[in-house]
């Protein structure tokens, strides 16, 4: 992958418009026009004989997207307010499962389904914190294809397909769809630009951005999956987050780390523990016994920091799951062993509150007999609290 990426930066800098081919071996395809144009005459047909929930020529119903002709699974728009021979689907929005899209995706399919439906050279979705390109590839005589993914750290927003291609009567198609999600599941999916023509400026510039995200190799999704026996359990490689190594961390390494703390405490308990606190994140240091202060706790207290598997405040309690493994134990009471028994090796356990709250902790034994646990306390099955603790 990274070959390809830096063989691709390379050609755009010699300001060529050859890309590289698709690879046969990757499955499925990319977005094409002509299903495109296939789906969309089929959303037209469909509703040809149902009178629209709103008044398409009322103001409001003028959009930059067309004139909009609302129904209870979604919008459709057009380029005039009266449904005739004249009248050119522009776009649709699309809010119902029933509704089935293009690779038979709709608003239930999870992330993994889709990026599987189409065809992908990102499967990692290596990039930026904010950004992944999934393919590129064509050119300005055959047509160009690219697919990007827009997100926030782990939590992916939007996943766009973009089509260009030549026009009988000159320009490009410049046509897409953009699948928006919520943790990691469509909730809905926009078709743009069925009436856009692109000139070939446009699609060049389109290049140029899809050269500057494949450059971009900083960040990447971490693994997940419905399948807990398929994911590895917590290890001390899990222990690098925030920009600190929680087994070498020292109060200087912890400032150069997060910046200047906004206070740094010296308790008067006798035990010599020193809390340093940021806005983020709160540590609490011990002396060992030459006195020197090791980290004993770190608890994320902001969604901007990402702790272990790159888990924030926020997250759903399926998603901090999926990202180790589970699957092993049984379910006693309110409380299930996920893999592992306490006290063991390497162990994870959960504790079910019948008001939608819970408790989920991860340990290991270190090599010098310590034990690390990360806990997880969720509210509504809401991620609250992530600390990590040496006992």
């Amino acid at each position: 992958m990274k070959r390809k990426i830096t063989a691709f930066v390379l050609i755009l800098a010699l300001l060529t418009v050859a890309v590289q081919a698709f690879a046969a071996d990757r499955g499925a395809d990319p977005l094409t026009w002509a299903e495109l144009k296939t789906w969309a005459e089929g959303l037209v047909e469909m509703t040809k004989d149902t009178e629209p929930l709103n008044d398409p020529k009322a103001d409001e119903s003028k959009t930059e997207d067309g004139y909009a002709f609302q129904y209870d699974f979604g919008t459709l728009f057009f380029s005039q307010p009266e449904r005739n021979e004249d009248a050119v689907l522009t776009g649709a929005v699309i809010y119902d499962d029933a509704i089935v899209c293009p690779r038979a995706t709709n608003t239930l399919t999870t992330l993994p389904e889709l990026l599987e439906a189409y065809y992908n050279e990102n499967p990692s979705l290596v990039g930026s914190y904010g950004e992944a390109l999934l393919y590129v590839g064509g050119d300005l005589d055959s047509g160009l294809w690219n697919g990007m993914v827009q997100r926030d750290g782990q939590r992916v927003d939007t996943v766009v397909y973009t089509v260009h291609e030549p026009l009988e009567n000159g320009g490009y198609t410049n046509a897409g769809l953009l699948y928006t999600l919520q943790q990691n599941t469509v909730v809905a999916i926009r078709a743009w630009g069925l009436n856009d023509v692109a000139t070939a400026k446009i699609v060049e510039a389109g290049l140029r951005e899809a050269g500057r995200i494949a450059s971009l190799s900083d960040y990447a999704m971490v693994p997940y999956s419905e399948d807990g026996t398929a994911m590895e359990p917590f290890d001390a490689d899990d222990l690098f987050f925030a920009g600190i190594d929680f087994l070498n961390c020292t109060p200087e390494s912890a400032v150069e780390a997060l910046g200047e703390p906004d206070f740094d405490d010296k308790l008067e308990d006798g035990d010599g523990l020193r809390v340093m606190g940021w806005q983020e994140c709160e540590l609490v240091f011990a002396p060992d016994n030459g006195g020197a202060e090791y980290l004993r706790s770190f608890t994320i207290l902001d969604d901007t920091i990402e702790g272990p598997r790159a888990l924030r405040l926020g997250d759903s309690i399926n998603q901090a799951l999926q990202r180790f493994r589970f699957g092993e134990g049984e379910l006693e009471g309110n409380t299930e062993t996920l893999y592992g028994d306490p006290g063991t090796s390497a162990w994870a356990t959960a504790e079910y509150g019948e008001d939608a709250s819970a408790v989920v902790r991860y340990g290991l034994t270190l090599e010098d007999g310590r034990q690390v646990v990360i806990m997880l306390t969720f509210e509504m099955l809401e991620l609250m609290d992530i600390t990590v603790y040496l006992t």
